[in-house]
């Protein structure tokens, strides 16, 4: 129940994981803050952007959870056809078994912990007095809150649809809340996106921080969630007007994910990883997106060959997913399809790790819980693509939707889209663009319920994995988690929860 079995906490238990989360990034405020937090002792700059890393630090959940280690990636893209999971830990989602009504608990769990330090984040700076910030204005801070709270309310929304909608920060045991209609959920989550917009720079000095740029792209997408294709497409428009990102064309695609470049111009908002140690500021996300006779990996999933055969030959994105793979012990050349049923999707690998470990074969796995990779949230390529998919939608494949497509495809090598498409050919160009170019990133279930070919789309998966089921409207939300229903009487299912 929120405010009971995840929310339920007191005031300085709050405080406490706040100054957990911000050891391992704020290292200069440890002496300074420890021990010391509580509300009334909220009073300097310092003390404020020390609650705001401490919702940062809660997107990797300790490395392990939310977007550390592929969780949510698994409970996005990983119910679609673009990721196999056949790992043991999550096969149920990938054959939508989901019986086990807790099967994406830990994500509740999480995201609502984000969304309750975000409450006091916004609530005590509020409090802190105007004259004390100087080197970041009271609003940008504000703003920067509200952006990662209206950034994990969509998340969670993405996941379970309408939930309880909590904006106020958690002091005691509450009464568990109902859902709120999902109407309501998604204006606030554009009040905080809007809010952003008008506090926050254009660019921040690194993806890994809020920005105007980021809060634009989401802002966008939340609207597209609600097929508000006008909307959607100013905001994308504001997004590509900053004039701060770019596709990356310094090097063959495969090297935007290498560690070097996480700093990149393509990348407009990622959750970082500073890859300190196992245990302090890392992500793991690198151990959970390829098998270990690959590159060490810890998941047996990756690319399913519907998607992976429509790659074309010429296309730099080979380079990433692919079929043959050097073999761990003695690197003789062996097939993934052969092997796990599917091709090799390396974003994530470790063999991406040029900073942290590099090196392939048995040498990459060095320091193998550690990673300064990042887990990108909003890519410029993503806006391209949604650009083209909206100017589509209110126009038909226009010029400018037809330009934006072809900077994706040409960046990877391909020549442009073939010119005189209708409408409707041109949405299937863009959907099946955005399958190949966002694969494993979390974008292809939004992508297939807003073209509405979710369902249908996902039975001719089921049925080329041999899955001894119907997909249905219903498994576009995750079950409730039943802890949740246990524990609070307000709360309802989902209609996955009867599975």
């Amino acid at each position: 129940m929120i405010g009971k079995k995840f929310l339920k906490v007191k005031i300085y238990y709050m405080f406490f994981i706040c100054i957990v989360a911000l050891i391992s990034c704020s290292d200069d405020l440890e002496e300074e803050l420890k021990g010391q937090l509580s509300e009334t002792s909220i009073s300097t700059e310092s003390d404020a952007v020390a609650l705001i890393d401490g919702i940062y630090n809660g997107f990797l959940a300790g490395g392990w959870d939310y977007y550390a280690s592929g969780v949510l990636a698994r409970a996005t893209d990983g119910i679609t056809d673009v990721f196999v999971l056949n790992d043991s830990n999550y096969r149920n989602l990938e054959t939508y078994d989901w019986t086990d009504e807790d099967i994406v608990a830990d994500l509740w769990a999480s995201i609502y912990t984000v969304i309750d330090r975000a409450n006091w984040a916004v609530y005590l700076i509020e409090g802190i007095d105007d004259s004390v910030f100087s080197d970041t204005s009271k609003e940008e801070l504000i703003a920067e809150a509200k952006f990662l709270r209206g950034l994990a309310y969509y998340d969670l929304t993405g996941l379970f649809g309408a939930v309880p909608l909590k904006l106020e920060p958690t002091r005691s045991d509450e009464v568990g809340l109902a859902r709120t209609d999902l109407e309501i959920v998604y204006a606030q989550i554009e009040s905080d996106f809007e809010y952003a917009t008008t506090y926050l720079p254009g660019r921040s000095n690194t993806p890994g921080k809020a920005s105007k740029g980021a809060a634009y792209g989401l802002l966008a997408k939340t609207q597209l969630r609600q097929l508000k294709w006008t909307e959607a497409g100013e905001n994308i428009d504001k997004l590509i007007a900053l004039g701060e990102y770019n596709l990356f064309t310094e090097d063959n695609f495969l090297k935007l994910f290498y560690e070097s470049n996480v700093l990149d111009d393509e990348f407009i908002f990622s959750i970082m990883s500073l890859g300190e140690s196992y245990s302090t500021a890392s992500n793991h996300h690198l151990k959970f997106f390829t098998p270990w006779g690959y590159d060490t990996g810890w998941a047996t999933v990756g690319l399913p060959e519907n998607i992976y055969n429509t790659i074309e030959p010429e296309d730099e994105r080979n380079e990433v997913y692919f079929d043959e793979y050097p073999y761990l012990y003695g690197g003789a050349i062996k097939s993934a399809m052969d092997d796990f049923g599917f091709a090799i999707n390396r974003k994530f690998g470790s063999y991406n790790r040029d900073v942290t470990a590099p090196g392939t074969g048995y040498v990459a796995y060095q320091n193998y819980g550690i990673s300064k990779m990042s887990v990108p949230v909003l890519r410029y390529a993503d806006v391209l693509l949604l650009k083209a998919e909206i100017e589509n939608e209110l126009n038909g494949p226009t010029t400018a939707a037809y330009e934006a497509i072809n900077q994706v495809r040409n960046r990877s090598g391909l020549a442009n889209l073939s010119e005189g498409l209708t409408q409707e050919d041109f949405r299937t160009a863009v959907l099946a663009e955005r399958a190949i170019e966002l694969a494993g990133e979390g974008q292809r279930k939004d992508d297939l319920i807003r073209q509405g070919v979710f369902v249908s789309t996902l039975n001719q998966y089921a049925q080329s994995q041999g899955y001894p089921l119907t997909v249905t409207e219903d498994h576009k939300l995750m079950p409730i988690p039943r802890t949740e229903l246990d524990l609070n009487p307000n709360m309802e299912p989902n209609p996955s929860n009867s599975f």
